[in-house]
This record gives structure tokens, sequence and C-alpha cells, in this order.
């Protein structure tokens, strides 16, 4: 969800972009419980929220189509979800398979974009220092911090392995085999426990209490 593009449009001077990220924070929250919250079927209730959603992008100035790249590429994952959870749904008894299945993909699909607009609109520091203010524990805080900051690393990792594997492998086409590719990430598992292990040591070392510094603080 925190891709480059979301995190360069982060950085906006919208109205959006200028209010307190604690604020924005809670209205996210805010609107996924009001969406979660909404009736099977409720459809004038899912328009009005997704018009709430386009006014909120529209004011942001957020490009719609970089939103709908990311939003396509997350929700064919919802829709695995919704195969294996609408068929034993409640609801399905009442509304049918189909009205079941389209309201949970609806409500799947608002959460998402509702986080891909908080995404854009707030630097991800800034959403960690209001999540600290917020009451958030600061054990979490410093998970996501690290996991931000150390995913580039381990993607990096992951292409240098496959470079060195397809080198290896002497085969024409670019693209690794599922067998291959699942090689490589559980050798990528193994590293990143490596690697936690020695950069632990070195923060202790150092005077680690628990909490990184943040000059948004």
């Amino acid at each position: 969800m925190w891709s480059e593009g979301l995190e360069r449009a982060s950085f906006g001077t919208s109205p959006v972009h200028r209010l307190d990220a604690r604020l924005k924070l809670i209205a996210t929250v805010g609107f996924l419980i009001i969406v979660i919250a909404t009736p099977i079927g409720a459809w004038r209730g899912f328009g009005a929220e997704g018009l709430v959603l386009a006014f909120v992008v529209g004011l942001a100035g957020l490009a719609p189509r970089q939103l709908a790249r990311r939003w396509l590429g997350l929700i064919v994952l919802v829709g695995f979800l919704v195969l294996m959870v609408a068929p034993a749904h409640p609801a399905r008894a009442r509304h049918g398979l189909g009205v079941v299945a389209a309201s949970i993909l609806i409500k799947n699909g608002l959460a998402l974009l509702a986080m891909l607009v908080l995404a854009g609109t707030t630097p991800f520091p800034t959403l960690l220092t209001a999540l600290r203010k917020l009451g958030v524990p600061p054990l979490l805080v410093a998970t996501l911090q690290f996991m931000d900051r150390y995913r580039h690393v381990l993607l990096d990792e992951l292409d240098r392995m496959a470079t060195a594997r397809r080198a290896r492998t002497f085969r024409r086409r670019g693209v690794l085999s599922w067998s291959l590719l699942g090689g490589l990430i559980g050798m990528l598992f193994l590293r990143t426990f490596e690697r936690a292990e020695r950069v632990e040591g070195a923060m202790l070392a150092r005077g680690w209490s628990g909490t990184l510094p943040s000059l948004n603080d």
C-alpha cells in the first residue's frame, strides 16, 4: 500500500495533505467502521460512501489513474477472499450468493481505497508519529517503522538472488518458475532472520531503548 508513487504524492500541499495526521487517521478508522457496519445489499449506503471517497480524492488532488492501478492490484486478492467467504456467509439464504459476494467485494474495495487515500496524503513517518501520539503501543509503532525501513533492503536482496539464480540456470526466459521463486522466497526468509539478529545485536550495543527517534516528534 506504501508504494513509491504514493510516497511522492503524500508530500502534496492540498487541504487534505495539510490536515493533522491524527485527524486523518481517526477519520479513516471511522470511515472503515461505517463501511463494515453497512448492511449487506445496502447499495445506496455503498454509493454514498463511494461519493465521500471520490470527494476526498478530488480535494486531495490525487491522480485517479494511479489510485486505480494500486487498487486493482489489491482487489484481486480480495476476490479470492470473496470466493471463500461468500458461500458460507449467514446472509446468503436471505439475499442470495450474488448480493452477498458483491457486498463483500464493495466493502473491501472501499476500505482499500480509503487506506490508499490515507497513504497518498500522509507521509509514512508522519503517520507513525500520529500513531505514537494517539497512544498506540511503542512496540507496534517500532515494528512498523522497521518494516518500512528495511522493505527496500529486502526487495533489493531478492532481486540480487533472482539475478544470481538466472545466471546459474542458463534459461532464456526472464521469468522465474514457481518452484524457483518459492526457493528464493524461502532463502530470503532465512536471510531475513539472520539480518534481524545482526541488526538487533548492533542496536543493543548502541543503547537501543525500544523507541526510534523521529524528527516529526
